[in-house]
């Protein structure tokens, strides 16, 4: 297609207009122009999207000495006229409407100006895997949403020939390697095949489908954009296409559009910043005290929440290396530099420390250092920003920050409240809603709504005043939206059902449209009065005579509905319109149904059922059964009049339904099946329909509970509901002493099911009930003696612990298992491990309840293990585990050692994360993909080089007395490993990219000052000067390991190498900053606590983190005497709490009520036959005692469920027990020496 240009000249303004085929001018927009140059604007309309890239031909009608365009790429210039551009790595998408860009032409002359413009858009680039070499699912659709750099969100559609009744698996397929995936409603179990295919499962409580399945997510990849091959598990195959229904379809040939553009303008220079090619220049301004000298910033690109930015530094002193701070006015979320490496950032997200990369270290006088970046950010103000580059000379004064907005926001800006600007008749009072962004097709926005009346869970309509085509909500779970797509049915999430008066419940989304009107809205939120215009008279759920409103609109049908319970309670709305036309629908509000009038034939005496809202094809119901006989798992039997299509729910499960669609079968969540006398169970779903009869009158039955109506039995219907169906819980009840049975060596132990059995090495165990477990002991040679050392008054065996939590170290063996070992339902498994690369990596540790050994986590454990035994090996002697934790440290060791094949390499992962997490059974029937990783000089890993350094160097201190040689051995093979991890650099996962998914390292400048610290202390050890501690020291200062750290982590050594540096050198600045680190934890600090006392950092591993502070905190109190009585303290309070203090133990197998169902594999599996999901899906304990493993935790008001299916709450690894053990033996050794502060 050719575009022409009417030319239009005026003296003093640029006029560009695009006109098509016979001279009908599309659009006009004015520029600037001034004595030797001008502002121009092309603006080509869209007559298809653009997926792959595009080219423009810019041709001038003089010449033109500089051009000036930050979108696109100056790639040719031909005698000054004709330039060629082409699009940016994050705009080469363009999905509807006109491509328009700005620029800046240098002239010689005033003369009018014009230019000619030339679109192509360009082919796609050839895929590594095209659509012959995959099968999809027949009538398949994907939706291109979205794209930036490196990034692609969309969108798949499959249509379901059957429902899917108990789940679903689907596997995306890709055209290009796809580096990480996140899914917004589905569970990613990984890739299977160096990331050209995904697998994704479904979530609990999106297991039945009915008719189509549809999956959004966003993929990362770094070369070519990848082309989507959808396929779902046992559904009927197709070819593949790439012509596919597309919001940004594959253009498969070039086209051409083309438009002439006329410039001319005025005498004066180019004005106000735009939304897309907008630039800012400040010389030597600086947002705090100076900023190097003569650096500049560039604003290039602005949208929703980024910014892309570049500055530019002269060079003046040359380095062959460089550390930068990259300073920003207000928070940064995240920043991309792809010319620089990032390794840490401050607390308050301000500031992001960088170095150089391998081909840029080397800076020279007379340079320029210039990089682009993006930075993410969520706060309302745009960041800007100034740079300082080590080496370099420092000037500038304070920049007084004014905010930016972008002209097409309105930020902060309420648009509607409640009574003066409902859409409808009524919204919640005193709700008001307010826009936070707009771009193309686009509004980003939020609503307040004030709580007035307490509710335990909630439903809210959000209500458009046009068709909105999709909304993205991150705080409530869509369920449905009306025909018209104007009203959008949420429910709550899982963690913000309980809402108080006083609150007020805020939420942000975004809203996609298509019509030419931008949405406004409101919301009704369930339970809460409601205000505005025609406001009815109060609802209730309970029985009244008659109600009735009425209200007069101008819309064309005539709507009325009546509805009559058995009770004689009616409720009538009518609403009556302009129309010659009348519709019969049922449009009812709020009507109860009470358990004395059982609607079906039975239901749970005293149960009561309700319609909060309905519509044409769907309604809301609700209804709340008491609970008169206790439970830990329960069923409900859900039972209608007419047939429902489909049923939704947040919590509950749905398991199935009758052939007749009028029953549907519930069953209780993880997190919701215990059920006491006096409680009421109240849940509310969503009911999809087809038929003319609206499904408003129902039933429903709750297990165990006494039934009423139609004279049938209780025993007669649950026998119907549970035969049926099949789908009771066999879960039992779970029955627990207040102390756990005891042994002393030599005896044996009885207990029942939830008594757990303690044991030391020698004994053995039964057990009657679900859990069984045999501890074989090979007794190891030692000087020491024979029992544990007890101390009066020690509130918990830590002896005990310790000897259990070694034991879950034995039970994570990988490889040819040893004849002492003592967990005996653990076999030889992946003895072949490194054969894909012909080494041998038999050994190491599996990482959590799955099987891959993740380098990175190993390591840390590794270390934090031998750290808590060269400070505490007294504790361990007293416990008789001296010998145990030498094997036990050094299986990990010898794993290490054979990793590292070469000074330049070192093997950091094992096994596939997608493919390993798709497989539940035990380890020794494994068969699937299992790679191993290996980095080099090509591939670095610093990060993980340097963590296995610091676990080796600190695992020689260990070994030292006992085996010189070997000690030897681990320390030489750190140094080594170190000086990879310093000399090429880079994070791990950018070269195992299977790990980023899993584990995913924020830098490596704590690991390389980590390495260095722990070398010069094992050096130290054995008599031996080293210059480590001065690396580490440098390390310490360029990247800025003096800041507050958030936790002590596999992630985050900060911590540790300020308190490692401190005992070393005993410098003032390194006491600060550890206890900086450590005070916010204690009580009074920032950060929070339970109820009963658990410092509550993370939902994710809450007892871990708690866990690892409390043992550097009695490290440092052996060092910092002043803060010792504190510190002891704080740690006491934390392992206590995990060991019975917080109301039950969280280690498997001790104490008190432990946890009896971790998220572990093999423990999960019985002692043989058959295992896999259905043994992940089984009611009741693990069949095997996973002994001494430290369980996730409770939720932040000391909440816990022990369920193996919520891995938050029952998620074990390694890691986890590392700091836990080490701050046990400490604890145990201040008992042993009396200080018990």
């Amino acid at each position: 297609m050719k575009f022409v240009t009417s030319q239009i000249i005026n003296a003093s303004i640029l006029w560009l207009c695009l006109v098509i085929g016979q001279s009908n001018a599309l659009q006009s927009t004015v520029v600037d122009t001034w004595n030797g140059g001008f502002k121009g604007r092309f603006d080509i309309p869209l007559s298809e999207s653009i997926s792959n890239g595009w080219r423009i031909t810019l041709t001038f009608s003089q010449q033109v000495t500089n051009l000036q365009i930050s979108n696109a790429d100056i790639v040719s210039n031909n005698n000054n006229r004709i330039y060629v551009l082409e699009n940016k790595s994050y705009n080469s998408i363009f999905t509807r409407g006109s491509l328009k860009m700005d620029f800046i032409a240098n002239t010689n002359g005033n003369a009018g100006r014009r230019a000619s413009v030339e679109l192509e858009v360009l082919p796609p680039p050839t895929p590594e895997r095209g659509p012959d070499e995959y099968q999809c699912t027949c009538g398949y659709r994907v939706d291109y949403i979205d794209s930036w750099t490196g990034h692609l969100k969309a969108r798949v559609t499959i249509p379901l020939s059957t429902p899917a009744t108990s789940g679903w698996t689907l596997f995306l397929q890709f055209s290009d390697p796809v580096s990480s995936m996140q899914v917004f409603n589905g569970d990613n179990r990984g890739t299977r095949d160096n990331g050209f295919i995904y697998k994704v499962k479904n979530l609990q409580h999106n297991a039945y489908v009915t008719d189509q399945l549809v999956q959004e997510f966003i993929v990362t990849f770094t070369g070519l954009q990848p082309i989507i091959y959808p396929q779902l598990k046992d559904s009927t195959s197709c070819n593949c296409t790439d012509v596919m229904t597309t919001s940004v379809p594959a253009t498969k040939a070039s086209t051409t559009q083309a438009s002439q553009t006329t410039l001319q303008g005025s005498t004066h220079g180019p004005t106000s910043l735009t939304t897309q090619a907008t630039e800012r220049m400040a010389q030597t301004v600086c947002l705090v005290s100076s900023c190097t000298c003569g650096s500049s910033i560039t604003l290039k690109d602005r949208w929703s929440n980024n910014v892309k930015g570049e500055f530019s530094i002269p060079i003046t002193t040359a380095t062959n290396s460089w550390n930068l701070e990259l300073r920003f006015s207000v928070p940064v979320d995240n920043i991309q530099i792809w010319n620089a490496g990032e390794v840490s950032k401050s607390k308050d997200q301000t500031t992001y420390y960088l170095v150089n990369l391998n081909n840029n270290g080397n800076l020279s006088p007379g340079q320029i250092l210039t990089m682009e970046f993006i930075a993410t950010y969520s706060g309302t103000e745009e960041p800007v920003w100034d740079v300082k580059l080590s080496g370099q000379p420092v000037c500038g004064e304070p920049l007084a920050i004014t905010t930016q907005q972008s002209a097409v926001t309105t930020q902060g800006t309420p648009l509607q409240t409640a009574g003066s600007g409902c859409l409808e008749s009524i919204c919640t009072c005193g709700s008001n809603v307010t826009v936070l962004d707009r771009w193309s097709g686009n509004v980003r926005g939020e609503f307040n709504i004030p709580i007035t009346t307490e509710t335990n869970s909630w439903n809210l309509e959000l209500r458009f005043s046009a068709p909105v085509d999709d909304i993205q909500i991150w705080d409530a779970v869509e369920v449905s939206s009306s025909a018209d797509q104007t009203t959008y049915y949420l429910v709550n999430a899982q963690y913000n059902s309980n809402l108080s008066p006083g609150q007020t419940l805020a939420m942000e989304f975004i809203a996609t449209y298509s019509g030419a009107q931008e949405p406004v809205w409101d919301a009704r939120l369930s339970g809460q009065p409601v205000c505005g215009p025609g406001q009815p008279a109060p609802q209730t759920t309970q029985p009244s005579p008659t109600t009735q409103s009425a209200s007069n609109t101008q819309s064309a049908s005539n709507t009325q509905s009546t509805v009559t319970t058995q009770s004689s309670t009616t409720t009538q709305s009518v609403a009556t319109t302009q129309s010659s036309t009348t519709t019969q629908s049922t449009t009812q509000q709020a009507t109860t149904q009470i358990a004395s009038g059982c609607l079906v034939n039975t239901c749970t005496c005293g149960s009561s059922i309700s319609v909060v809202t309905s519509l044409s094809g769907s309604l809301i119901g609700e209804f709340i059964i008491p609970v008169t006989t206790a439970t830990t798992s329960w069923d409900v039997k859900l039972k209608f009049s007419v047939p429902v299509d489909d049923i939704q729910m947040s919590h509950a499960v749905v398991v199935s339904n009758s052939d007749d669609k009028k029953t549907y079968y519930l069953r209780n969540r993880y997190d919701n099946g215990n059920l006491s006398p006096g409680q009421t169970l109240r849940l509310r779903f969503v009911a999809l329909y087809s038929g003319a009869e609206e499904p408003s009158v129902y039933d429903a039955e709750l297990s165990d509970q006494p039934l009423c109506g139609d004279g049938q039995s209780t025993e007669q219907v649950t026998q119907s509901a549970t035969t049926a169906k099949q789908i009771t819980s066999s879960k039992p009840s779970a029955t627990t002493t207040d102390q756990p049975a005891t042994t002393t060596k030599g005896q044996s132990a009885t207990t029942t099911a939830g008594q757990p059995a303690t044991t030391t090495p020698g004994q053995s165990e039964t057990t009657t009930g679900q859990q069984t477990a045999t501890i074989k002991v090979q007794p190891a040679t030692t000087t020491q003696g024979t029992e544990p050392v007890t101390v009066p008054g020690m509130p918990y065996p830590y002896y005990e612990v310790l000897e259990k939590s070694i034991l879950f170290y034995e039970a994570q063996r990988s490889g040819t298992l040893p004849s002492s070992q003592r967990v005996t339902w653990r076999h030889n498994s992946f003895e072949n491990d490194g054969n894909d690369n012909g080494v041998d990596l038999n050994g190491g540790w599996f990482d959590a309840g799955d099987y891959v050994k993740f380098g990175l986590p190993m390591a840390q454990s590794a270390t934090v293990l031998a750290w808590g035994a060269i400070e505490f090996k007294d504790a361990y002697i007293a416990a008789q585990q001296w010998d145990w934790m030498l094997d036990c440290l050094k299986w990990a060791t010898d794993y290490f050692l054979k990793c590292h094949t070469g000074p330049n390499e070192f093997y950091g992962q094992v096994g596939d994360g997608g493919a390993d997490h798709a497989f539940w059974g035990r380890p020794e029937d494994y068969t699937g993909y299992r790679p191993s990783f290996k980095l080099d000089i090509n591939n670095p890993g610093s990060d993980v080089a340097g963590e296995t350094a610091a676990a080796l160097a600190a695992a020689s201190i260990v070994f030292r007395d006992s085996d010189a040689t070997y000690a030897d051995a681990l320390l030489d093979s750190a140094a080594e490993l170190y000086a990879f991890a310093n000399n090429y650099r880079g994070v791990y996962h950018n070269s195992i990219t299977n790990a980023g998914s899993y584990y995913a390292s924020s830098g490596y400048g704590d690991e390389l000052a980590w390495a260095a610290a722990w070398i010069y202390k094992a050096n130290a050890a054995k008599g031996v000067a080293t210059n480590h501690l001065i690396e580490a020291k440098n390390h310490y200062q360029t990247f800025n390991l003096q800041t507050e750290p958030w936790a002590f982590s596999w992630d985050d050594k900060k911590a540790g190498v300020q308190l490692l540096l401190y005992m070393i050198t005993g410098e003032s600045q390194y006491q600060t900053a550890i206890q900086n680190a450590i005070n916010p934890w204690l009580p009074g600090g920032s950060v929070p606590y339970t109820p009963r006392g658990l410092a509550y950092r993370d939902q994710w591993g809450v007892n871990r983190y708690s866990a690892n502070m409390a043992f550097l905190s009695l490290v440092a109190a052996e060092h910092i005497p002043s803060k010792a009585t504190d510190y002891h303290n704080f740690a006491k309070s934390q392992i206590n709490y995990m060991l019975g203090d917080g109301g039950r133990s969280y280690v498997v197998g001790f104490g008190n009520n432990p946890p009896t169902e971790p998220h572990h594999r093999s423990s999960s599996c019985p002692t043989s036959g058959t295992c896999n999901w259905n043994d992940f899906n089984a009611a009741g304990p693990n069949p095997q005692i996973l002994y001494g493993a430290l369980v996730g935790g409770p939720n932040n008001n000391d909440g816990f469920t022990n369920d193996r299916t919520d891995y938050i709450y029952n998620e074990i690894t390694t890691d986890y027990n590392a700091g836990f053990q080490s701050a046990v033996a400490g604890i145990y050794e201040l008992y042993l020496t009396g200080d018990t502060s």
